[in-house]
């Protein structure tokens, strides 16, 4: 299992080869919190989004494994292809590497998402999206 989509009260169970059969994309960017130029592959947020039923919100809450919780505006998906990653160099990504899912805002292709108040929004060890409003 990915993660769990929240809606309606009731938690629906989400699998990488859900995701995977969006179809996968590779950004390479830098990372607020890692060094260098970082590869990964995942799937379009806002494809996610559309797949969970959530793609009409005006925002999304993501929930880490520690409860770390971040709010996703609508902006964010619209103005540029955020990526839901599920590999780093071409690897799955596990607990030990932030996953299996990590929202990755691609920065060097956006360099107007490179700012303080989106820092927080790289959440990774997704447990859970939902509904922000």
């Amino acid at each position: 299992m990915a993660f769990n989509v929240q809606k309606n009260g009731k938690s629906i169970p989400v699998t990488l080869r859900q995701l995977e059969k969006l179809g996968l994309y590779r950004v390479t960017t830098t990372s607020p919190y890692e060094k260098g130029q970082l590869t990964f592959e995942g799937v379009l947020f806002r494809d996610v989004l559309k797949l969970v039923g959530l793609e009409g919100e005006d925002s999304v809450a993501l929930r880490a494994v520690d409860e770390y919780v971040q709010i996703v505006p609508r902006e964010d998906w619209t103005e540029g292809p955020l990526l839901l990653a599920t590999r780093q160099d071409g690897k799955l990504l596990t607990r030990r590497t932030q996953g299996p899912t990590r929202l990755i805002y691609p920065l060097k292709d956006y360099p107007a998402f490179d700012t303080p108040i989106r820092k927080p929004r790289w959440v990774w060890l997704i447990k859970t999206l939902e509904s922000g409003g």
